[in-house]
């Protein structure tokens, strides 16, 4: 269940990017860019296949690219963090996945955070 959970938190992060946004932000050109990157990342690991960890590295290295706005970045900074001990361990692993839970509690509240921001505006 475990394993599940970290696929679908990685995987989940990856697919929120959904249409819409909005422009009344005075950093729109900001927000802009980042969901420009960020859909590109969605766009090229749409499919990943969370137990390759060279494709979560590639996809790890393509959203530590991209310059959240002020906004989230703190939140997305947790994220990319959570990420990088995800690509570090395998997921099959339930003990594993459950330390990086452990170590990492603020990266469930920072996911939601970032996956709601990119969800309204992307």
């Amino acid at each position: 269940m475990r394993r599940f959970v970290a696929g679908v938190a990685v995987v989940g992060l990856l697919l929120a990017a959904g249409c819409g946004g909005d422009d009344d932000s005075t950093s729109s050109e900001a927000i802009e860019e980042f969901c420009d990157g960020f859909n590109e990342v969605n766009e090229q690991f749409s499919d990943i296949d969370v137990t390759d960890s060279g494709a979560l590295e590639d996809a790890l290295a393509m959203l530590r690219d991209l310059d959240p706005p002020e906004e989230i970045a703190d939140e997305y900074e947790t994220v990319l963090r959570g990420f990088e001990r995800l690509s570090e361990i395998d997921l099959t692993d339930q003990d594993a996945v459950a330390e990086v839970q452990e170590d990492l509690p603020e990266a469930e509240e920072a996911f939601n955070t970032v996956g709601e921001f990119v969800e309204d505006e992307c």
